[in-house]
């Protein structure tokens, strides 16, 4: 399987063999040495990366070992060592860039989107680590920008150049990176997002066939965002982490049963929720929700008495509904229709 993380400056993906050459180019250099650990060659040959990729491309998946890639070229490597035994729940992470790139603000945003994709593939991780020469400020500087906190400094921890230095220890909870995760209202140019949000709501059981993408020119699907922003009432907001929408919520009123799922009158607005896979179970959903609920309630002068839903019987968000006070009003043989009431109402 291919990862591939994409960014405006960079990318992210598997080592290949054939990046051994700009992997040597770059990785051939006293100051790059100078930072990390001695097992990292130097003089860094050809040869060196060769064997470097092989030995990565020989580990399991998911993908521990990225290269940074910049015009087509590996000019650096980030990747994480992950503990065992009763240290299994963290990680160590590592990373080096060639020096042509330094001070551009690159690392900074790698370390960002490494981190997205770590605790995404390895889900028992709760902490992510890393252990910065004392000296190297830069580094530090890195880390901090991406959000690590330091918890500490490891006195006379490690020896380089033939020099006793000190680690500092910087890290990154999961908890604190779901923290990241904020909110924003729609806009006009979101558009293509809410498509493939609406694609996401739709209910697929695990193991089926996908259903088409043009699945949401149905009438009665392309009907929850067509003309998105522009009926009175439209409401929508999207869950963004490190500048990436994860996620998003919308609700809209419709003039006619016919036009939608969860109709239940033209003064309630029906509620539509979508995450994307990879981001699921980590709570952004639960948030979204209690995000539009309150706005709806409290929408215009006086806000909507009530908002409903549609839900396939087999989703396993009716639970989560249930617990937010949505009630079942209608159901067919596939789908419930669900109605939160304000509590004043």
């Amino acid at each position: 399987m291919q990862y591939i993380i994409n960014n405006k400056i960079f990318e992210l993906r598997e080592w290949r063999l054939s990046d051994a050459a700009s992997l040597a180019e770059n990785a051939n250099n006293i100051h790059v040495w100078n930072n990390v650990r001695d097992y990292f060659p130097h003089p860094y040959s050809k040869e060196d990366g060769k064997q470097f990729i092989g030995m990565v491309l020989g580990k399991p998946q998911p993908v521990t070992d990225m290269a940074i890639v910049i015009d087509g070229k590996a000019v650096g490597g980030i990747g994480i060592v992950r503990k065992t035994d009763v240290e299994r729940i963290s990680a160590e992470i590592g990373y080096w860039l060639g020096e042509k790139y330094w001070g551009k603000g690159i690392m900074t945003e790698v370390i960002k989107d490494m981190i997205s994709y770590v605790f995404l593939h390895f889900p028992e991780l709760k902490k992510i680590y890393a252990t910065p020469f004392g000296f190297n400020i830069a580094s530090q500087r890195v880390l901090q920008k991406a959000g690590f906190e330091c918890e500490g400094i490891l006195k006379q921890a490690a020896i380089k150049n033939g020099k006793v230095i000190d680690l500092h220890y910087y890290s990154m909870l999961k908890s604190q990176w779901i923290s990241n995760v904020h909110h924003r209202f729609f806009r006009q140019e979101d558009f293509s997002l809410l498509e493939d949000l609406l694609y996401e709501a739709i209910f697929q059981p695990e193991g089926a066939e996908p259903l088409p993408r043009d699945i949401i020119k149905k009438p009665e699907i392309d009907n929850a965002i067509r003309d998105f922003g522009k009926k009175q009432g439209d409401l929508c907001i999207f869950a963004e982490l490190n500048g990436k929408t994860v996620g998003g919520t919308w609700m809209r009123i419709s003039d006619d049963e016919t036009e939608s799922y969860g109709h239940i009158d033209a003064e309630t607005p029906e509620l539509a929720i979508a995450v994307f896979k990879e981001y699921r179970n980590l709570g952004i959903g639960r948030k979204l929700m209690r995000h539009l609920i309150d706005s709806a309630f409290t929408h215009g002068s006086k806000g909507y008495k009530q908002i409903s839903l549609s839900v396939d019987k087999r989703n396993y968000a009716v639970k989560m509904y249930k617990e937010f006070g949505f009630e079942i009003v209608k159901e067919n043989e596939q789908d419930y229709v669900m109605v939160l009431k304000r509590k004043d109402s």
